[in-house]
């Protein structure tokens, strides 16, 4: 609007200005014509008139410069313009004047100030001026032929300017529209800079907003691996130290406070639960969950997580029923997860389940295709239900449909939660169906070809990934003593063997035909079918004959024993060293024990495995740095190192990375003992570099031994 106001003030000042000039000139031209004898001047008329053009314009510039409506100064000069050549007129003859063409450049100037109509008005004023000038002057009357030709004269003037006057306006009209345009295209051109300038303004807010995000997802993740380092590395010297407290001390110290060691134990694995439940939260939230895919069987998996729900069972045996279609496709998934979202399902059904009551578990397959659809496992127990208003709260972080202080049952409401996000990270949905006192079925569908929002299905990395999976050696445990058991179990699984309990004869069967475990103990006074009725029916399977089995009870039987095909015989309380060394020469895995170099900054750690290992005959050398760690390997070639990823100054990632690089270590097999989360670029990174990966806390020594003596055997 300013750039208008200038261009039309700039307008109506060159129009003053040209004033002078045109009347100067008309006034030279009257003279000279004067002079010729064209027509008669009244010279002082003539200078008054020029005298007074140039006051009227100077006073009108000057007023335009200061601002004046030009609304009210364009009639005024207009109006004067009249008046100066109507007294030309009279200066100049009036009749016989040529003088009235002027009066043409009154009604052109108009036409270009003010527009068409304006012009038409001057154009009727000037001959009204004319007229009545020479009506003054007594040269015309109402009657004569002069008043006729000053008419025809005027009308002459007005019908050979009409065009050109129209022109003239039209002009003005294009002009003030191009104005216009340029004006709006200027306005268009200032709102488009600004939008442009804001553009990048945005632009720049959103890339330090992506810079923000990109810093808060960095220190989350930095966060996650912190969290699980320093909350995993307590934990795992509180589980480690309990399970050699019991194991040393089980059969010297009062059987209340070996319970106190136990309730320890208990506590120390069930704080890590939660510790991990939280863990993986938290990734879930940040976005760091990877999801690895891999094809499975599902009924073998769901068997499997049915013992070892069976076998964490402390005061009573869960019942299970499965029903699964033979013709089942293998799904593609991410096998831990599936495991642990089962896991989850069943914990909740044991724990609101009834004593006596079964819990069902199913499998179907829903599509056209044998490899596409979906696959639903669904999980049914008899408990308490729960009312429909309270369906969507159960899978809420945190949440519990009774969450008050006098709640009958524990938990941290996160096992749900986690199993919602966990199927919902593989493209999966899952549902409950349940009502007060008429139990509950949760069920799961997940699709048989993996659509997980994240997957790391590369040859490299699952192959990775299923390096963590320990390779212990399993044993069937027979033993309906939970006490027994546990004194069983942890025997071998300080040897590096991993324990599978059997509570009856039945399932001692079912389990030794479905897990082939490399030996069995078994205990004779069993509930239901007893030991002598299991064993023989073992020796008599071709399934399970050729499976050695060790007999610990009470009852001194050995010749009965023997004859009926066990390997060996203990007589309750088992010494527990030679068990094992029994145990090694039934297995075939007597073999020579290892060098270890230990390489970690946590000391509780070092006296952890020194007291777990040695005991086993490995022979361990520390070393608290990355820096010593490397110089032991380079100065006492060790069989097997085992390396913390997160220690102060050089980290794991850059001895494992020395270490390959070295000639004279490059072959040395790399286990990884950690707390670290390891991540798929982690993978990578040590892809190369790494033979196992092994996570502290839980049963991080049974896994760390079975991967020792697995690397052993790869060596050998």
């Amino acid at each position: 609007m300013t750039s208008d106001r200038e261009s039309v003030l700039r307008f109506d000042l060159a129009v003053q200005k040209s004033h002078p000039l045109v009347y100067t000139a008309a006034f030279f031209t009257a003279l000279a014509a004067h002079a010729l004898g064209v027509f008669v001047l009244n010279i002082p008329v003539a200078v008054a008139i020029l005298l007074t053009e140039l006051v009227v314009t100077a006073a009108l510039y000057a007023l335009l410069r200061r601002g004046g409506d030009r609304r009210i100064i364009n009639p005024i000069w207009i109006a004067a313009d009249i008046l100066l050549v109507t007294l030309g007129v009279y200066a100049s003859g009036g009749i016989a004047s040529p003088w009235f063409i002027w009066y043409l450049a009154t009604a052109a100037s108009t036409a270009f100030a003010v527009g068409k109509k304006g012009s038409y008005l001057v154009s009727l004023a000037n001959a009204v001026a004319y007229i009545a000038v020479l009506l003054v002057m007594g040269q015309a009357t109402f009657v004569n032929s002069v008043l006729i030709l000053a008419v025809v004269r005027m009308l002459f003037l007005f019908g050979a300017s009409f065009f050109f006057l129209a022109g003239i306006a039209n002009l003005l009209q294009k002009r003030l529209q191009i104005r216009e345009l340029e004006a709006e295209q200027a306005r268009e051109v200032a709102e488009l800079t600004r939008l442009t300038q804001e553009l990048q303004r945005r632009s720049a807010e959103l890339e330090d907003a992506s810079l923000r995000v990109q810093e808060t997802d960095r220190l989350k993740s930095q966060f996650l691996a912190n969290m699980s380092h320093e909350l995993r590395t307590p934990m795992n010297s509180i589980i480690g130290f309990s399970e050699i407290l019991i194991e040393r001390l089980g059969d010297k110290i009062e059987e209340k406070h070996l319970s106190f060691l136990r309730h320890i134990l208990t506590s120390g694995q069930h704080l890590l639960g939660i510790i991990n439940d939280i863990l993986d939260l938290s990734k879930i939230e940040a976005g760091r969950m990877e999801i690895y895919a891999e094809k499975f069987d599902v009924r073998p998996v769901i068997e499997s997580v049915c013992a070892v729900i069976r076998g964490m069972s402390r005061t009573r045996v869960p019942v299970f029923t499965i029903d699964i279609d033979p013709r089942l496709p293998l799904i593609e998934t991410d096998l831990t997860k599936f495991k642990q979202i089962l896991f989850n399902l069943l914990s909740n059904a044991v724990k609101f389940s009834p004593g006596h009551a079964p819990i069902a578990i199913s499998a179907l397959h829903s599509g056209n295709s044998h490899d596409e659809g979906t696959i639903t496992v669904s999980v049914r127990d008899e408990g308490v239900g729960i009312d429909p208003k309270n369906h969507e709260v159960i899978f809420d972080e945190f949440r519990q449909i009774d969450g008050s202080e006098r709640r009958e049952f524990g938990g941290t409401g996160l096992g749900l939660a986690l199993v919602k996000k966990f199927v919902q990270l593989q493209g999966g949905w899952v549902r409950v169906e349940s009502s007060p006192g008429k139990g509950s079925t949760f069920s799961f569908t997940l699709p048989v070809r993996s659509r997980a929002a994240v997957v790391s299905g590369t040859q490299e990395l699952a192959s990775a990934e299923s390096r963590t999976e320990p390779r212990a050696e399993r044993v069937l445990v027979v033993e309906d003593d939970a006490q027994a058991y546990a004194l069983i179990s942890s025997a071998l699984g300080s040897a590096g063997y991993l324990s599978i309990r059997a509570r009856h004869g039945e399932e001692a069967l079912h389990l030794a035909r479905e897990m082939r475990p490399v030996a069995v103990t078994l205990d004779l006074v069993l509930p239901g079918l007893d030991g002598w009725d299991v064993l023989k029916t073992l020796k008599s399977d071709a399934a399970t004959c050729d499976i050695p089995v060790v007999i610990i009870s009470r009852v001194d039987e050995r010749d009965l024993g023997v004859a009926l095909g066990a390997n060996d015989y203990f007589v309750k309380p088992v010494d527990r060293d030679r068990l094992l060394d029994r145990v090694r020469q039934l297995t075939g895995s007597s073999q020579s024990k290892a060098r270890l170099l230990l390489i970690d900054d946590d000391v509780s750690l070092h006296e952890l495995l020194e007291e777990e290992l040695t005991t086993l005959g490995y022979t361990i050398e520390s070393a608290f740095t990355g820096e010593t760690g490397f110089a032991a390997a380079k100065a006492n070639t060790p069989d097997v190192i085992i390396l913390d990823l997160m220690m102060p100054g050089m980290s794991g990632f850059e001895v494992a990375g020395l270490l390959k690089d070295d000639p004279s270590t490059a072959r040395i097999p790399i286990l990884v003992l950690t707390s670290k989360e390891i991540s798929a670029d982690d993978r990578r990174d040590l892809q190369t570099k790494v033979a196992a990966y092994v996570q502290k806390g839980g049963s991080a020594r049974d896994h760390l031994v079975a991967e020792i003596r697995r690397l052993q055997r790869g060596s050998a």
